[in-house]
């Protein structure tokens, strides 16, 4: 495998035509849209916002969002990776988002978000020190409960969405099923553009489909204005408080170790070697685009496993497709009724569409545990119980509710659980070796 250090190796900067580089690029925002998306619209929601508050929100986080994807792949004075990697809202601090909202309003929300990204930056001097703590056999177990999780979700879009009065609607399941197949055929057997574009032909087909049957709801396009101003003042001045900084950065630790997690699944995809330096670049890049969303009264990104999928399924790694992408986020931000074209694809049509990009990460995870020596180290054990803490949170996240609630937001996120179990069964089973290892660094 090659390594990557400060400078990308030949494989990210594939060349592609310019045609075939806005559409691919659209591709990607329309992968990370609906889950990113999701994210401000819950948060809005829980906050009892009012539907306009909530679409400024919408706008907000896919302008800073784009920013994020800028800093990621230009990089500059140490910030970034370099590497092609999307950002989007991230679902880790969600909980604490509402929380903090809801008890002191905006204003120290969005002053949280500041206050910790530049706590994570300060963190990322550390980096190096703390990477030694993730070796595959950790970042593998991670990265395989990532798959889990989210292939759920992608049956419960499948199914119509959860919630949904029509869930499990023979319609929704053959209309979701037939983009998976569409997707797959095209990824299988399409040639050149046809192949690259093997998703976003399945989501466009299937969408068409829908709106034939009349399962296409127009009314948020219709209802959303033309252009709106991403005002960094739209709340008033941020608010700091220690404690509401310091409950935001627990969760957005999370977020950091999932970033890790990406890094792993890309070096799978693409077969390279993501080396240390680089990835501490791109977890400055994440807190730095954290401290920005903060301005723009929007949430954390994290680095979205579902587009590096799409790398794989594309097979196009070029790192420009990225930073075009990053471009048409921050456009798309200025204009909500096109954040709302994307927001009527129908649950069903991603739901089939996710399956095969989810399946991808899953796949990922498995084949960075295949490169672990599970007779050695008690790699067996800590494989085992980390995921079996980890599926079981996921499965029965209620288990903690009688905790108190800042304990129970974090012992219920299945992602914290499997990496701070295989963290702590490893330094057990492997102190003198980890010992050895954060000397060197």
């Amino acid at each position: 495998m090659s390594a990557i250090s400060s400078s990308c190796t030949d494989v990210f900067e594939e060349k592609v035509s310019k045609g075939k580089l806005l559409i691919l690029a659209f591709q990607h925002v329309l992968t990370m849209c609906p889950a990113s998306i999701a994210v401000p619209l819950i948060l809005g929601s829980a906050l009892n916002l009012d539907n306009k508050t909530i679409a400024f929100l919408v706008s907000a986080n896919l302008f800073t969002s784009g920013i994020s994807v800028l800093i990621q792949t230009l990089g500059f004075a140490n910030i970034g990776s370099k590497l092609p990697l999307v950002m989007g809202a991230s679902f880790a601090p969600l909980g604490v988002m509402i929380s903090i909202g809801g008890q002191y309003g905006l204003d120290t929300l969005f002053g949280a978000i500041i206050g910790s990204g530049i706590l994570i930056f300060a963190i990322s001097f550390l980096m190096d020190k703390i990477l030694v703590f993730f070796p595959d056999v950790v970042v593998g177990s991670f990265v395989t409960l990532i798959g889990i999780s989210l292939i759920p979700v992608a049956f419960k879009d499948l199914a119509g969405g959860e919630g949904a009065a029509n869930f499990g609607a023979i319609e929704n399941i053959m209309l979701g099923g037939l983009v998976l197949i569409i997707i797959v055929l095209l990824n299988q057997y399409g040639k050149g553009l046809l192949r690259s574009l093997s998703l976003l032909i399945g989501i466009v087909a299937g969408t068409i489909i829908a709106f034939g049957f009349g399962m296409v709801d127009l009314t948020p396009v219709a209802e959303a204005s033309w252009f709106e101003i991403i005002n960094p003042g739209k709340f008033g001045m941020p608010k700091f408080r220690i404690d509401a900084i310091l409950m935001m950065t627990i969760f957005c630790v999370i977020n950091l170790i999932q970033c890790i997690g990406v890094f792993s699944v890309l070096d799978e995809v693409c077969k390279t070697s993501t080396d240390s330096n680089t990835k501490i670049k791109g977890l400055r890049g994440v807190a730095m685009g954290q401290v920005f969303a903060g301005l723009f009264c929007s949430v954390p990104s994290t680095m979205f496993n579902e587009n590096v999928g799409l790398i794989e399924l594309t097979n196009i790694k070029s790192r420009n497709v990225i930073k075009v992408a990053g471009l048409f986020l921050i456009i798309i931000g200025f204009f909500p009724k096109v954040a709302a074209l994307i927001t009527i694809i129908p649950k069903p049509v991603m739901g089939g569409a996710t399956i095969s990009l989810f399946g991808i990460i899953l796949t990922a995870g498995i084949s960075i545990l295949s490169k672990v020596d599970f007779s050695t180290g008690g790699n067996f054990t800590i494989v085992g119980i980390s995921l079996a803490v980890g599926v079981g949170v996921t499965v029965v996240p209620n288990i903690f509710d009688k905790f108190p609630s800042l304990l129970s937001m974090l012992l219920s996120n299945g992602l914290f659980m499997v990496s701070i179990t295989a963290i702590i069964l490893n330094i057990v089973f492997n102190f003198n070796d980890i010992k050895k290892s954060f000397i060197v660094n």
